[in-house]
């Protein structure tokens, strides 16, 4: 299932199911709307940050967003929402072998809000979620490393389903890297950096090193140093009446490198 079919509208009746999150008594449905607001991509921002946010008041380091967990979550809401049942895949380790997600333990939760699409229905799944025990170890999880979180809508009721995939799996989130100092005496130009590897709750590659490229003014980058673990470098003689840039990218001990960080340029005049 693509992503968009989160949207579309589904004509059968929603039956009541004892699961569903939210309050006993909730606003009557209103008319289906063309534009969901806030939309699922919003809707899915809004959990993760939330569920980072309670994560760092704990002292838990924050779930990273898993892009095969993103795609299985908002599938499996996409489901759930057209046929109105609130369940689980029967075999999750399997569904997660075909999205490609490498995993060392896993875990997953299913909700629906009885509350009409919007912040209403967002509010009463996350106090679902605080209110019910296993779904919040699953959340604030000591092991688990990755999430996807899928919101799908259903328009007989105006509904908000939600699917959570976490795993716990090798690093596979890129370092960082960025721009340090710039100074230059006389025809010698000096530039630094600064980088390292993303943290992980578990299994952090930890950072192996560092590739440098460098070039005059805005001609073309070349690989002046490769898999260092320098932090600045020194360039004298420079000629006169030229701009002198350097940019840097990291690496981890699993083989993923950052984007190249914004240029450091050095006049010499």
């Amino acid at each position: 299932m693509d992503r968009h079919r989160r949207l579309a509208l589904v004509g059968a009746l929603v039956a009541v199911l004892a699961t569903a999150l939210g309050p006993g008594a909730h606003p009557a449905p209103t008319d289906a709307a063309t534009t969901l607001s806030p939309t699922p991509d919003a809707a899915e921002t809004t959990f993760i940050n939330w569920i980072n946010g309670v994560r760092a008041s704990k002292g838990l380091v924050p779930l990273r967003v898993h892009p095969g967990l993103v795609k299985m979550a908002g599938d499996w809401a996409a489901h759930s929402a057209s046929t109105a049942v609130l369940s689980l895949p029967s075999c999750m380790s399997c569904m997660l072998t075909s999205y490609g997600v490498q995993k060392y333990n896993y875990g997953g939760m299913e909700s629906w809000s009885s509350y009409p699409w919007g912040d209403q229905a967002i509010a009463s799944i996350e106090s679902g979620w605080r209110q019910h025990s296993t779904e919040w170890s699953k959340l604030m999880s000591s092991t688990l490393n990755y999430i996807g979180i899928g919101v799908a809508y259903r328009s007989s009721n105006h509904s908000m389903w939600v699917a959570v995939f976490e795993t716990e799996s090798k690093d596979r989130t890129n370092p960082w890297a960025k721009p340090g100092t710039t100074s230059r005496s006389g025809s010698t130009v000096t530039w630094s950096w600064s980088g390292g590897d993303t943290k992980l709750q578990t299994h952090t590659a930890g950072f192996k090193n560092y590739d440098v490229q460098y070039r005059v003014d805005s001609g073309t980058w070349t690989t002046i140093k490769s898999a260092t673990t320098a932090k600045s470098l020194s360039l004298s003689s420079r000629a006169g009446g030229h701009y002198y840039g350097l940019r840097v990218r990291s690496r981890d001990n699993l083989g993923y490198v950052s984007a190249w960080g914004a240029e450091m340029r050095v006049w010499v005049p």
